[in-house]
Parts: C-alpha cells; sequence; structure tokens
C-alpha cells in the first residue's frame, strides 16, 4: 500500500480542498544573479554573436564528462546536426519512437530520410529494444531512441543491437536533461545526441539546444551545415577555405547569446532540481498507490529519471474515461493536466501520403520513393499508450510532501463513480 491518505476506494467521493492547489516553483528560476547576468549581455551588445555560445558549450561539455558540444538554434537542429554529421540522408531508414514529440520524426523528414517507427516498452515511454531489433531492414542507418518525460532509455541494449547490424545509435534527451542510466548521465552513451533547452525544458533558456558528438570529424561535417564561417576556429576555416568548402550556405543554427547565457547559468542547479522533481514524483506514486485505476510508470532498472512531465496511467477496467475528458476534469481543479500524445505520429495526417489530400508537404516526395505505407504500421503498445495516459507539468524542483498530497487528492476524483 502506499502512504495512507485516506485515499481508499471505500473513502470515495472525496471532498476536495477549498483552496487552489499551491504553484510550483517558478522554473527557470528568476534569481536576480541570472537576471544581472542578461542585463550585462544586453548592455555590451551581445545580443548575437558569430562564434556562437563558446562558454556555454564548454560548461555543457564539463557536466556531460566530454564529447564535443555545439550550441545550436533549437533541440530540432541539434538533431538535424547529429544525423547530417554522421552522413544520415535521403533514403536513409532511422528508426525511431512514433510516441514522442514530432520533432524527432521531423528531424528525420527534414534531411530526405525515412522514420521507421518501432514500438514502445508495455511499461514505459521508451523504445522496446525487441521491436527496434524487428524493424531493421537493409536501408535502416540509424536508431534515434528518445528518453521521454526524461526516463532513460535501455540503451545497454540498443548498442548492442546497433553493433550486431552496424548501426549509429543516437539520443534525443531533449526531456532528459542529467538523467542517468546505471549512474551515467544520458547523452554520452551513443554515437552523439541532441537537446532541446527552450523555456520549457529542465535546462531551459529562450530557445536553443545542443548536440554532443563522440566523433569530432561528425562534429565537424556538421559545423558545414550550420556555423557560421566567421564562427569556426581560425585554423579550421583556413583549411576549409582553402579546400572551397567554406562559404555562406548554412541551415542557420546560430544560437540566442541571451539564451545561452541563461542555459549556462541554470547549469549548476540542474542536479539539485533534478533531485527535487525525482523526490516529488516518487511521493505521487505512492499515494497513488491507494486510488484505484491510476498510476505512474516504474522506473526501470537502473534508471534515475528526471521526470520533465510526469504520465498518469489510466486502467481501463477501472476508469471509464478517456484522457481527454480526464484533462477536462482536471483543469478547472486547477492542475496543469494536458494529453501530451493523442495521436501516434504514424496516424498522424500529414505522413500518410497516400491518402493525404492538403496542400503539398515536401516529405511525401521521399515517402513515395521509398513506397512506405504507415497506414499498415502496427504499434500496439503505442497505441494502448495514446488511449491510456495524460500527462502533467512536473517543474516540482523542490521536495514538497504537502503540495503533492493536494495534488494526489485532486487526481483521485477521477476514481470517484459519482464525478
Amino acid at each position: 500500500m502506499g502512504k495512507n491518505l485516506d485515499l481508499l476506494p471505500k473513502m470515495l467521493p472525496l471532498p476536495l480542498p477549498e483552496s487552489p492547489p499551491a504553484p510550483p516553483p517558478l522554473h527557470p528560476s528568476r534569481s536576480p544573479e541570472r537576471l544581472q547576468r542578461v542585463l550585462e549581455r544586453l548592455q555590451d551588445g551581445e545580443w548575437t554573436r558569430l562564434e556562437g555560445a563558446p562558454e556555454t558549450e564548454a560548461d555543457l561539455q564539463a557536466y556531460h564528462g566530454g564529447g564535443e558540444v555545439w550550441y545550436v538554434s533549437s533541440g530540432t537542429a541539434a538533431l538535424r546536426a547529429i544525423l547530417l554529421g554522421h552522413g544520415v540522408g535521403p533514403g536513409d531508414e532511422v528508426i525511431t519512437p512514433a510516441y514522442t514529440w514530432g520533432a524527432t520524426v521531423a528531424a528525420i523528414l527534414m534531411i530526405g530520410a525515412v522514420p521507421v517507427f518501432a514500438d514502445l516498452h508495455p511499461q514505459a515511454p521508451v523504445l522496446d529494444p525487441a521491436s527496434v531489433e524487428a524493424s531493421i531492414t537493409p536501408r535502416t542507418k540509424a536508431i534515434l531512441a528518445v528518453h521521454l518525460f526524461g526516463t532513460p532509455c535501455d540503451m545497454t541494449a540498443l548498442m548492442e543491437i546497433a553493433r550486431r547490424h552496424n548501426l549509429l545509435l543516437f539520443e534525443d534527451g531533449s526531456q532528459a536533461h542529467g538523467a542517468r542510466l546505471k549512474g551515467q548521465r544520458v547523452g554520452r552513451l551513443g554515437h552523439a545526441s541532441a537537446f532541446s533547452c527552450m523555456a520549457l525544458k529542465p535546462l531551459g533558456g529562450t530557445e536553443g539546444g545542443y548536440a554532443v558528438f563522440e566523433d569530432r570529424q561528425a562534429a565537424e561535417r556538421a559545423y558545414l551545415h550550420g556555423k557560421h564561417p566567421r564562427g569556426l576556429p581560425s585554423e579550421q576555416a583556413a583549411a576549409l577555405s582553402e579546400a572551397g568548402l567554406l562559404d555562406s550556405l548554412q541551415l542557420g543554427w546560430r544560437p540566442c547569446a541571451i539564451g545561452a547565457e541563461l542555459v549556462r547559468m541554470g547549469l549548476p542547479e540542474l542536479d539539485r532540481e533534478n533531485e527535487g522533481r525525482r523526490a516529488n514524483a516518487r511521493m505521487l506514486r505512492e499515494f497513488l498507490e491507494d486510488v484505484p485505476g491510476l498510476s505512474l510508470d516504474p522506473e526501470p532498472p537502473g534508471t534515475e529519471p528526471i521526470y520533465h512531465l510526469v504520465s498518469i496511467r489510466l486502467d481501463p477496467d477501472q476508469i471509464h474515461l478517456d484522457p481527454s475528458t480526464c484533462v477536462e476534469r482536471l483543469q478547472p481543479l486547477g492542475l496543469n493536466a494536458f494529453h501530451y500524445i493523442p495521436t501516434p505520429l504514424h496516424q498522424l495526417t500529414r505522413i500518410n501520403w497516400k491518402s493525404y489530400q492538403g496542400p503539398p508537404v515536401f516529405w511525401h516526395q521521399q515517402l513515395r520513393k521509398a513506397d512506405t505505407d504507415y497506414a499498415n504500421v502496427s504499434l500496439p503498445e503505442t497505441e494502448i499508450r495514446c488511449r491510456t495516459s495524460f500527462e502533467l507539468s512536473w517543474n516540482w524542483t523542490e521536495p514538497n510532501e504537502a503540495a503533492i498530497k493536494d495534488l494526489a487528492v485532486r487526481l483521485a476524483t477521477l476514481a470517484s463513480p459519482s464525478r
């Protein structure tokens, strides 16, 4: 049983607290030091910097314990950088989940490659390695694993698969800054990784992202696609210029200098804030053990998730509500609930070119050439998850048992037959 919160089924329906729920701490924090640093940047005229964000890159490199770090304009740009830097391109297949934010798949489509969707683990919002291996074809070039909601994928199993089949393995850590697998932070567990640093992420600035490369040559190849020619080290610029490769045909990945500085200042607080997110999520899991039909996924063995979002699972045998109805009932109670992924990406209208009737979409050409038909794709665990989960924002970066108990009481109203 969980913590005794008078949430047993016999106690339902429950009286709700009269006051609104306590809000989580403001995130990212607006400390005077952070705001002063922004002001200094603006006063110095550094609203943009052609060299990018070398100080932020150095701090991120130290945080990850190495790698070649490149700070760019967004997490989507970082994903494209790692794909292009490793030679992934038109016609190559990239295995990835259909249960993720669309930017993961958009980055694959943008470079002319073809997404191949693998299914989820039944008890986690991440790829099932067995489904990944079953999805490999002669055209597969890479696996792009997503540490969704801050839950690390089984990178050990995925790397074994990648090595057996001579594939690249990439990480999308855009919701998992500082999450750990077997004691090691995500971001150095594959051949390269990408992170988003927009303001809603655990490590947030304004807009931005970064890539971590294990192969310096792959990083340098990525620079040719998106780094301003005046932002390269002089020796590298001279060599590229002599080879006729240094030009202005760039994809515009230069980052916002102010956002990069905010990320740099937030980095020293990240691990402490992650501990708070984790402690509060674990309290909520215990509280919900006494509520029929509501639960959180168990933490996969060997992982330390960071809980960018908390995903609430519904048992349809006990709660006869769909996720959208749950959200409609919870929002008036002051909970920031939403249905994060209502439709698996392989079922979206704009990716199914054979039945599409809207305005032209450029990636249909590559999908048509590969004769990819997502209408025939079966991902049972992904589809179940979309029907049986909704999410909560989780910027609970300071442990707060009273607030989490109050939140659990409000969630428990979904289990009440009278509501």
